[in-house]
């Protein structure tokens, strides 16, 4: 013991002093760091930050979406630094970020009732667009990304219809190729003297009509809305007239048909 006290002495109370204090500064640093608090010039650092981020804001000139300056202006609240020029500058930046949101709201809510206008007449159809005209005014609404239900009901409800029409289309279109593959196959069958495949060729087509005496009306000319048409007829008649001419003059223009799928009118024009 007696030589630790001759050593203190030999070194000396001030300088023990004076290091026993740069020893507590030091811990009380590394302790400051550690828990997370803010030296005085870091937090000065931070509140110049958000002044800077909170003027732009204001001024319009910051890069942020409005999700991310609310998300800093939270964030400035939240570290409650206490300086009144930062509390004024908040104050001005929410009043600038909610009517941002308002003026968003509002230019959607516009854009929502177009699109809503546009798709009630593109479920109409007034202008007789085709399946394919249809999908491309669909799918510039859908470009907008609206986010609103009844814009997206619309959208489900177009895009069953359009999925409709390209079916009958494709219905139309094949009933149309067989029947008048089915003219020119009786017409074929009667030229090389197979009169007995032309009569089965001819009752097999009478099973896409309802009956034989279905009527069938022929084209001759046709400017705009007026049309003149030839002396009407009957499927049965037309059929055995096909195979008495071994021809086939006429193409398929329009027809109806009943619940069956079955042609109740025919009309056809010449080629």
């Amino acid at each position: 013991m007696t030589t630790i006290v001759s050593r203190l002495k030999s070194f000396g109370w001030q300088q023990f002093v004076i290091v026993t204090l740069v020893a507590l500064v030091a811990v009380s640093f590394d302790s400051c760091k550690s828990s997370g608090k803010l030296t005085r010039k870091e937090k000065k650092a931070q509140i110049e930050m958000y002044k800077q981020k909170m003027r732009e804001i204001i001024n319009g000139t910051t890069k942020m979406t409005l999700e991310e300056q609310e998300r800093a202006i939270s964030d400035a609240i939240n570290k409650h630094f206490g300086d009144n020029e930062l509390n004024e500058l908040i104050l001005q930046a929410q009043q600038i970020n909610k009517a941002a949101y308002a003026e968003q709201d509002r230019i959607r809510e516009e854009k929502v009732a177009v699109a809503r206008n546009k798709l009630y007449d593109l479920l109409v159809n007034k202008q007789n667009l085709s399946a394919d005209e249809l999908e491309e005014e669909m799918n510039k609404i859908k470009a907008q990304n609206l986010g609103n239900s009844e814009i997206d009901e619309l959208l489900a409800r177009l895009e069953t219809k359009i999925n409709d029409m390209r079916k009958s289309a494709s219905l139309e279109m094949t009933l149309k190729t067989k029947l008048e593959s089915s003219f020119q196959s009786i017409a074929d069958a009667s030229r090389s003297g197979n009169t007995s495949m032309a009569n089965s060729l001819i009752e097999s087509a009478l099973n896409y009509f309802t009956a034989p005496d279905v009527p069938v009306l022929i084209i001759i000319s046709r400017e705009g809305s007026i049309v003149d048409y030839d002396k009407p007829t009957t499927i049965n008649s037309y059929l055995n007239f096909i195979k008495d001419q071994k021809e086939s003059r006429n193409n398929v223009d329009s027809y109806r048909l009943d619940t069956a799928g079955k042609i109740t009118e025919l009309d056809l024009i010449k080629k």
